[in-house]
């Protein structure tokens, strides 16, 4: 059994996914923290307060760079974690560096054997069948080695977060222009800022994830 988190911006599903899912016997639930998606920032205060979040929630995180990770590097990194979690950022930045370290490779097959997907923003558009239509919210520019737009198919949808235009730079008439653009290719499910899509086994259902 697969199971994912898929958040916009609030974690407050994250505690709850964790039990729903057991926690470790002993020790606190160890976290693979991908935060690739902000490599072309100079800072990243978003993903400085999911880590504290996260951190806060009781989850032991063990920082994964995908920006110098690969091969045999990347899998004894990502070996013996309950989770990982992709931070927010670039989605088209995020997916590259899924691509080039390979972790887009080996992640069905770590799933499949119980380790636990968490996305939040970025983490979550890259989990879905495509982000072509994210090209209206981050710059496809910044990753121009990105050779296709296929995400990893989680969901067979186009996951498009901050649905609620709660964040200034992704007012409502941008999500809907995203939406009439590319509706007609892609099925796309919104997500709200204190949303959460729970996907057991390619299933997806909007659970509440409240804002901090």
């Amino acid at each position: 059994m697969t199971s994912a988190l898929l958040l916009s911006a609030g974690l407050g599903a994250v505690p709850g996914f964790f039990e729903a899912n057991g926690r470790p016997a002993s020790g606190a639930p160890r976290v693979g923290f991908v935060a690739a998606a902000t490599s072309i920032y100079p800072s990243a205060p978003w993903v400085d307060a999911d880590r504290a979040a996260l951190t806060g929630f009781g989850l032991d995180l063990v920082e994964i760079d995908l920006t110098v990770l690969d091969g045999d590097a990347l899998a004894a990194a990502v070996t013996g974690l309950d989770a990982i979690y992709l931070a927010g950022g670039n989605t088209f930045v995020l997916l590259h560096h899924l691509r080039r370290s390979g972790l887009d490779e080996i992640l069905p097959q770590l799933l499949e054997d119980g380790m636990l997907y968490l996305g939040a923003s970025a983490g979550a558009a890259v989990a879905g069948s495509d982000i072509e239509p994210l090209g209206l919210m981050d710059d496809p520019a910044e990753a121009p080695q990105l050779d296709s737009t296929r995400g990893l198919g989680l969901v067979d949808a186009v996951l498009l977060p901050h649905a609620d235009g709660q964040l200034p730079p992704y007012p409502t008439s941008l999500v809907d222009k995203i939406v009439s653009t590319y509706g007609q290719r892609f099925p796309i499910q919104r997500i709200d800022d204190d949303q959460a899509l729970l996907v057991v086994d390619g299933v997806a259902t909007i659970v509440p994830s409240p804002l901090g």
